[in-house]
């Protein structure tokens, strides 16, 4: 047995902490997955709408484009995810 497959052996054997059950409880995995999925796809229509169609001046001004689409892409996919996070507690709460 390698030293990778004991280490996962190990790390499978212990009894799962309470901060990953309440991130299990909060679905914070399939809200990011969300979030930052609806985000690209935001971030690609705006960069499309703004930048692509209209017609960009050069290679210089598609490469801050892209930052600052980086930046939106990053800033919403946040927001979204911390939005659905937070409904999803909301939920949990009111069933207690």
């Amino acid at each position: 047995m390698t030293a990778l497959a004991q280490v996962a052996r190990v790390s499978n054997d212990r009894p799962e902490s309470g901060r990953a059950r309440f991130l299990e409880a909060l679905q914070v995995r399939k809200h990011a997955i969300r979030g930052f999925g609806f985000a690209t796809v935001v971030t690609v229509l705006v960069y499309v709408g703004f930048v692509v169609l209209p017609g960009g001046n050069g290679l210089d001004d598609a490469v801050w484009y892209l930052g600052l689409g980086l930046s939106l892409l990053l800033a919403l996919g946040a927001l979204v995810t911390t939005v659905l996070v937070a409904l999803q507690a909301r939920r949990l709460v009111k069933e207690l």
